[in-house]
């Protein structure tokens, strides 16, 4: 997006939907349904375990890298709505691909699946190598996306089960919007974003944001609703909520 695009375009669009639109309350009954929020211990993920758990929801889960803290907010979200026994709280680092993994296979033992909410993620200023890949492409994009294709199955499997379309959503953000993605051009991007002396760390965030909304489009437009059985979406984060999007 140039400049000129942001300027009368973006720009105007952004701050009207932030500052003068508000979203309803979600009303839909979530009676029985199991529901996984990645990085839920605060801000947006946190939120939405408190809407899911006041629409009655069988089974939240909060999964985040600390559980003390997702505990923590668990003790807060039963307070709010009144509800106990609703939210469980499982580890889940992003950092590591073990934990992925180990977390989604803890996950096939799980009597259903309906919806997974990946919106865990970071926003760091500085270079750092984490896992093969810089950190923010290894927690927003790869992590975020190996967690997703790992619990596929099993939305699949509760899906035909039960007779419902489970969904999997990805949170992405409007900053998607503002990165000029030059790495596009290379014939390796993944080898181009892993150079500190070409990192571009104060537009990584978006790019990594970017890299999730080609990602849905790119598996939807391969694996159909009606072929996959999952509804596949993403959303656009607001930024200017109360949310904690830092570094490691």
């Amino acid at each position: 997006m140039s400049a000129s695009e942001i300027l009368t375009g973006f720009l105007p669009h952004f701050f009207y939907s932030q500052f003068f639109i508000t979203p309803p309350s979600p009303t839909h009954d979530c009676s029985g349904q199991t529901i996984i929020v990645t990085g839920s211990n605060t801000g947006l993920g946190k939120e939405a375990v408190r809407h899911f758990v006041r629409l009655n929801a069988e089974k939240v889960i909060i999964a985040c890298r600390t559980t003390a803290k997702g505990e923590a907010a668990k003790q807060d979200i039963e307070a709010s709505t009144g509800r106990k026994g609703v939210v469980d709280v499982w580890p889940l680092d992003l950092t590591d691909y073990e934990s992925v993994k180990a977390f989604a296979q803890r996950a096939k033992g799980l009597v259903r699946l309906d919806v997974a909410l990946l919106n865990a993620g970071i926003n760091t200023p500085d270079f750092t190598t984490v896992a093969g890949n810089e950190s923010t492409i290894t927690v927003n994009v790869v992590s975020t996306f190996l967690l997703a294709l790992l619990l596929l199955p099993k939305l699949q499997e509760s899906g035909n089960r039960v007779n419902t379309i489970p969904t999997l959503t990805v949170v992405s953000s409007e900053m998607h919007f503002v990165t000029s993605f030059p790495e596009r051009t290379s014939p390796t991007i993944f080898k181009t974003l892993n150079e500190p002396e070409e990192a571009r760390m104060p537009e990584r965030y978006a790019l990594s944001k970017l890299l999730e909304v080609l990602a849905c489009r790119e598996i939807a437009r391969n694996h159909p609703v009606d072929q996959l059985k999952v509804t596949l979406n993403f959303v656009r984060q607001p930024w200017m909520v109360h949310q904690r999007v830092g570094p490691l």
